[in-house]
């Protein structure tokens, strides 16, 4: 039986928003300044620009095909072959990218809060509750998205408004970073943009487009659903430069997660504030690993023609977990997020641009409706 299209305008919001507020945003500050220094916030600037934009032409792709799979016009607008390649391509760069998330999330948790704890534990934990999440179809997975979202955009927001007291907004002078130049803010703002949950907030937006109630709602639901990513983002960037400088940033793997710890309220109710901003982290790897899982096993289930991706939600849990266990160290981590983020680039991005363009040309796909 068919599933039904019951994914609404606003819980696409909620899933772009979940997916691309990850785990990775707690060294989000960190990677913006490393090339500019105190121009962190402008690289940031910079990311979201390009992001937004490919968000947008992303949403007009999916537009022109609103109830197929990338992988079914991809094959349509580049031969079957070359789109069987390419879609087993980005099958395996989002199965190694939602592996990195996942140790990412594995070392946090072992360095705040799980120092006892194995780490494989740590992480075959949150697999297996991925796993049996992505058993669900993408309306249920939608509805725990919904759920999710104002514990991860609320907290967040109060962690910005309760740091604006120990703000110095002299940290973020000068505002084009010392000795910088053009080419050190494109290349920042690509770092940026090839952090994990960039990516996955991006390709979830493909995936879920065909379950639309109103097709012609997603570009919509997709922007609107960047747009307040974006606006958290670069406050959170903002913030937390404002607060520690570019200096005490690069001493600090997760400075976000520092500014946590910083926390506190107006009037003394809690001792330890932190310990519940850590449960938003938890909340935001989950949502976040939660899409880049969705994403392996439903272009999986369509290039392999399977009747749903639920077939293989508890198989790709070795593999998975195989990946987490590659990388010696989490600096051995940040290493291969930052190579292969850059190179995937090419695809989550590229590639989707491509075949918008040959569409295009071509004058395939439906016509856009507003």
């Amino acid at each position: 039986m068919k599933e039904p299209n019951l994914i609404t305008t606003f819980q696409c919001i909620a899933i772009v928003i979940n997916s691309t507020i990850g785990i990775s945003v707690l060294a989000l500050p960190r990677v913006a300044s490393e090339k500019v220094g105190s121009g962190a916030v402008v690289v940031t600037c910079i990311a979201m620009i390009i992001v937004i934009t490919s968000v947008f032409l992303i949403a007009k792709l999916t537009k022109k095909y609103p109830r197929e799979s990338i992988i079914q016009y991809g094959e349509k607008l580049i031969s079957k072959p070359l789109g069987k390649v390419i879609g087993f391509s980005l099958i395996i760069y989002f199965l190694i990218l939602t592996g990195l998330v996942m140790r990412e999330f594995g070392e946090v948790m072992n360095t705040t809060l799980l120092q006892e704890t194995p780490m494989s534990a740590t992480i075959l934990s949150m697999l297996i509750l991925v796993a049996v999440a992505t058993r669900n179809n993408h309306t249920t997975i939608a509805y725990m998205h919904t759920f999710y979202l104002m514990f991860i955009v609320i907290p967040i927001l109060l962690m910005v408004i309760f740091a604006l007291k120990d703000i110095d907004l002299r940290y973020l002078k000068p505002l084009l970073g010392n000795d910088t130049s053009l080419i050190d803010f494109l290349s920042g703002g690509l770092s940026v943009v090839g952090l994990p949950f960039i990516h996955i907030g991006m390709f979830i937006i493909l995936v879920i487009a065909p379950y639309m109630v109103e097709p012609n709602k997603i570009m919509k639901g997709s922007m609107w659903g960047i747009g307040i990513s974006a606006i958290i983002l670069l406050l959170a960037t903002g913030v937390t430069m404002a607060v520690f400088g570019q200096e005490e940033i690069k001493k600090s793997l997760w400075p976000m997660l520092v500014l946590t710890r910083m926390t506190e309220l107006p009037v003394d109710m809690l001792e330890r504030l932190d310990i519940l901003f850590l449960v938003v982290w938890i909340v935001s790897a989950f949502t976040t690993i939660l899409s880049g899982y969705l994403i392996v096993i439903e272009l999986s289930s369509r290039l392999f023609n399977l009747s749903s991706h639920r077939v293989l939600s508890y198989l790709v849990i070795p593999l998975v977990y195989g990946i987490t266990l590659f990388p010696k160290n989490i600096l051995h981590t940040y290493e291969l997020i930052n190579a292969f983020g850059t190179w995937g680039i090419s695809l989550t991005v590229g590639y989707p641009l491509l075949l918008l363009l040959i569409a295009f040309v071509r004058k395939e796909g439906g016509k856009d409706c507003d």
